[in-house]
C-alpha cells in the first residue's frame, strides 16, 4: 500500500487542482508569467555566467521583454483599433447589405423557410432580453476588466522574482522532497511547466503564420475581386485569425465569419474566394501547423478537443476553454508516467514475491 506521505501529497494535489480550477480566469496571468520564466530564465543564467548580478540581470531581462510587448501591442493596437472601430461602426450597414442579397437570393423554399425560422427565433430572443441583466453584465465585465488590467501590472513584478529566486526556490523545493521522490517529481515539473509553455509557444507560432498567411489572402483577393473592404480590415482579420487560433478546432472558423461578412458586402465572387481560401487555411492549419508545431503534445482526436474545449468553458468561461488543450495534456502524460511506473514496480515486485515464497517452500521441513 502507498505510504502516508503519498496520501498526503496526493491529497494536496487534488486540492490545488480545484483551487486552481475555481480560479482560473485570476491564476491565468500568473501562468503566463510562468511560461514566460520558462523561456527567459537561461537568460538570466546567461548573463549571471557573464559576471551579471543575478537580480540586475532578472531587472534587465523583465524590462526588455516589457518594453518589447509594449511596442509591439502599441503598434498593433494602433492599426487594429483604428479598424476595429471603422468594422464595428459599418456594420449595420454591411449585415443590410447581407439581409439585401439573401432576400435577392434564389433559394429553395425549404431552405428559405429554415433561415427564416432561425432570423425570427433571434430576433425574437434579442427583444425579449431584460436591459437590467444586460447592465448588469456590463457592469460585472467593467469589474472583471479592472480586476484583470490590476493582475496584468503586478504581472512584471511576479516575473522579476521568479528570475531571481528560481535557483533558491529549485534548492529550497528539491531539499524538502524525500530523496526516493526527487526524479518522480522532477519529471513532473518538467511535464507540467514543459507542455504549458511549449503549448502557448507553438500556439504562438501557429497564430502568427496564420495572421500573415489571412492578412496576405485578404489583400491578394481583395485585389482580384475588386473588394477594398478585405484589403482596408485585411489587419483586423489577420489579427482575429491569430486571436481565434487560441481555440483549437473552433477558433479558426469562428474567424471565418468576420471575413465573410466582408465578402458579402462586396461581391459574390469575393464570397466565393473567400469561402475557398479560409477552407484551404483550415485544413492546412489542421492537417500541416497544428501537428508540425504542437506534435504529441495535443494528440487528441476532434472530437475530444471540442468535449474538451466544452468542459474547460463551463468551468472556467473563455480562459477555462483556452487552457482545457495543455492541461488535459499535462494530465494525460502525468497518468501515463504514473501508470507506467506502477506497472513497472509490479512486475518487478511479483517475480521477487514468487521467489520468495519458492524459498521458502523448498527450505521447510519436509513431513
Amino acid at each position: 500500500m502507498p505510504s502516508r506521505p503519498f496520501w498526503v501529497a496526493l491529497i494536496l494535489g487534488i486540492l490545488a487542482v480545484i483551487v486552481f480550477t475555481l480560479s482560473a480566469s485570476a491564476l491565468f496571468v500568473f501562468s503566463v508569467g510562468v511560461a514566460l520564466a520558462f523561456f527567459l530564465v537561461p537568460i538570466v543564467n546567461w548573463l549571471q555566467r557573464r559576471g551579471w548580478p543575478r537580480w540586475v540581470a532578472a531587472i534587465a531581462v523583465v524590462v526588455v521583454t516589457l518594453l518589447g510587448f509594449l511596442i509591439l501591442a502599441i503598434t498593433v493596437s494602433a492599426v487594429l483599433v483604428s479598424q476595429g472601430i471603422a468594422f464595428v461602426q459599418a456594420l449595420p450597414t454591411y449585415l443590410d447589405e447581407l439581409g439585401s442579397t439573401y432576400a435577392a437570393a434564389e433559394l429553395p423554399g425549404w431552405l428559405r423557410s429554415a433561415i427564416d425560422s432561425i432570423i425570427t427565433a433571434v430576433q425574437e430572443n434579442a427583444e425579449n432580453v431584460d436591459q437590467g441583466l444586460v447592465v448588469a453584465g456590463v457592469i460585472g465585465s467593467v469589474v472583471d476588466l479592472i480586476g484583470g488590467l490590476f493582475a496584468w501590472f503586478l504581472l512584471p513584478f511576479f516575473l522579476f522574482y521568479l528570475l531571481k529566486d528560481q535557483p533558491r526556490m529549485s534548492h529550497s523545493f528539491y531539499d524538502r522532497v524525500p530523496p526516493p521522490w526527487k526524479d518522480d517529481v522532477s519529471r513532473i515539473l518538467t511535464i507540467t511547466v514543459g507542455n504549458f509553455a511549449q503549448y502557448f509557444k507553438a500556439e504562438f507560432v501557429v497564430g502568427g503564420i496564420m495572421f500573415v498567411t489571412v492578412t496576405i489572402g485578404m489583400v491578394v483577393i481583395g485585389i482580384v475581386a475588386d473588394a477594398p473592404l478585405l484589403v482596408e480590415f485585411s489587419l483586423l482579420l489577420g489579427a482575429i485569425a491569430f486571436v481565434m487560433e487560441l481555440i483549437p478546432q473552433i477558433g479558426p472558423i469562428l474567424s471565418y465569419i468576420p471575413a465573410l461578412i466582408l465578402a458579402v458586402a462586396s461581391s459574390p465572387l469575393a464570397v466565393v474566394l473567400v469561402s475557398i481560401f479560409y477552407f484551404l487555411a483550415f485544413n492546412v492549419e489542421g492537417s500541416i501547423l497544428v501537428p508540425t508545431f504542437e506534435g504529441r503534445m495535443i494528440d487528441f482526436t476532434g472530437a475530444s478537443v471540442l468535449v474538451l474545449i466544452a468542459i474547460g468553458f463551463a468551468l472556467a468561461g473563455i480562459i477555462g476553454a483556452i487552457l482545457a488543450l495543455p492541461v488535459a495534456s499535462i494530465v494525460r502524460d502525468l497518468f501515463r508516467l504514473v501508470f507506467d511506473k506502477v506497472v513497472d514496480e509490479d512486475l518487478v515486485l511479483v517475480p521477487v514475491v514468487a521467489s520468495a515464497a519458492a524459498v521458502d517452500a523448498g527450505d521447510a521441513p519436509a513431513g
